[in-house]
Parts: structure tokens; C-alpha cells; sequence
């Protein structure tokens, strides 16, 4: 079951390359708080969507737009996982004073954060369950029963796999394009030492452009995807 969950969600995120691009465009621009607002809202259309999907079923991806629902929906989701991390992030900040680490306090704050950030994972799709309601997210009650039905160990294997597999995809795919544009320079050292600079320039293009435009939101709607199906086996 688990497997599929990943399968479904690796497929229905490459159904839409246009989707993509324009997830890796606001991204970009993440830096200005709006457009990051609306990844999240769009990551909340895919999770809402993925709670009253099929695993395996035929589902595509959304259509940017209600562009207001959309930025409020984002809000919303930023809100609950900030209510969430914030003291962990406070903990971890207190270990951390002096210019010294407080090895104990520190872990104290790692635990907490892996605990508060496998609730916020079932948080958000409580919430659009729920008619988008903001309580839901902190209804916890409904959380631990859904995290119970899904089965506690089955959940956070689940959640532990949806994050190494994303981050070996990226590590991956970055080392490949390294190692071929290292390979090029290499090779056209033999020839001009300016041609080194210019495969050096296009390396770095290519090498953002097919991370942060194509694979980052790839990995970005393999994890919604995810996260709304799993939250389906404990509803």
C-alpha cells in the first residue's frame, strides 16, 4: 500500500510539466513572501485533492486558480506549520545561546520538531477535510485517531521515506549534472581555457534551471500528493 502511495504520487507529479515550471517560477521569486504564499496554496489544492482521491486513481494535477482561495489557502497552511515548529525553533535557538550548544536542550528541540512536524503532516490534510477549516488543523484529537488508524509505525516509516526519497532524488540528480558538466570542463581544458568559463556559465544555468524549475517542485507535489493520500488510509 505504501508503495503505491509513492508510485501514484511520482506519476501524478509529472503529468503537468507546465505546472512545473510555473511552481519553480514562484518559487524563484519565493523570497518576496507572496509568491511563496501561493506555492503553499497551491501544495494545499494538490493535498485537498489527494484526500478524495483513489490511490492509483486517474487524478491530475490542478489548474492554477481562484487565485484568492488560493493565497488564503496558503496562508492558512503557513500559519499551521508555524504554529507547529515554533517551539522547537525557540528551544533549538535557546540551546544554542552563549555561542555554545546545549547538547541535551538541542536534542530536546530535535525530537520535538520530528514529533510536531509528523502531526503538522496530517494536520494539513485535516484541515481540508474539513471544509479548509483553520480548527481542524488543531483539532488533535482527529489527528492522533487518523495517525492511529493509518497505524503509528506504518506513518512514520511513511513520512521518514517520502523525505529520503526526496532528498536522494535531488542529491542525485544534482551530482549527475555535476559530474557531467565537470566532465566537459575537463575536456575542454585541452582545448581553450575560455571555453572552460563558458561550460562552466551554461553548467550553472542548466544545473538551476533543472533543480529549482523542474525537480524542486517535483519532489515539492510528490510530497503533497503524499501527504493527502496517506491521511486517506486513516480517514
Amino acid at each position: 500500500m505504501i508503495l503505491d502511495i509513492y508510485k501514484d504520487s511520482f506519476e501524478f507529479a509529472s503529468k503537468k510539466v507546465t505546472v512545473l515550471l510555473l511552481l519553480g517560477v514562484l518559487s524563484f521569486f519565493g523570497v518576496l513572501i507572496i509568491p511563496l504564499i501561493f506555492v503553499y496554496g497551491y501544495g494545499y489544492k494538490v493535498i485537498k485533492l489527494s484526500t478524495q482521491s483513489m490511490i492509483n486513481g486517474e487524478d491530475e494535477p490542478p489548474e492554477f486558480g481562484e487565485y484568492k482561495k488560493m493565497f488564503i489557502d496558503g496562508l492558512k497552511c503557513i500559519i499551521v506549520y508555524l504554529a507547529y515548529m515554533i517551539i522547537p525553533i525557540i528551544i533549538i535557538a535557546v540551546s544554542t545561546m552563549n555561542g555554545r550548544i546545549n547538547l541535551l536542550i538541542f536534542l530536546i528541540g530535535l525530537i520535538l520538531m520530528f514529533v510536531t512536524m509528523l502531526i503538522s503532516y496530517l494536520a494539513i490534510p485535516n484541515m481540508a477535510a474539513n471544509d479548509d477549516s483553520l480548527s481542524a488543523a488543531f483539532a488533535f484529537s482527529d489527528i492522533f485517531k487518523a495517525m492511529a488508524s493509518i497505524g503509528y509505525l506504518k506513518f512514520i516509516l511513511t513520512y521518514i521515506g517520502v523525505v529520503l526519497i526526496s532528498t536522494v532524488i535531488f542529491a542525485v540528480v544534482a551530482l549527475i549534472i555535476s559530474f557531467i558538466f565537470g566532465l566537459l570542463g575537463v575536456a575542454t581544458l585541452s582545448f581553450s581555457t575560455q571555453g572552460v568559463g563558458v561550460v562552466s556559465i551554461i553548467g550553472t544555468i542548466i544545473f538551476n534551471f533543472v533543480l529549482f524549475f523542474l525537480v524542486a517542485p517535483y519532489l515539492s507535489m510528490f510530497k503533497n500528493r503524499c501527504q493527502g493520500l496517506i491521511y486517506t488510509l486513516g480517514s
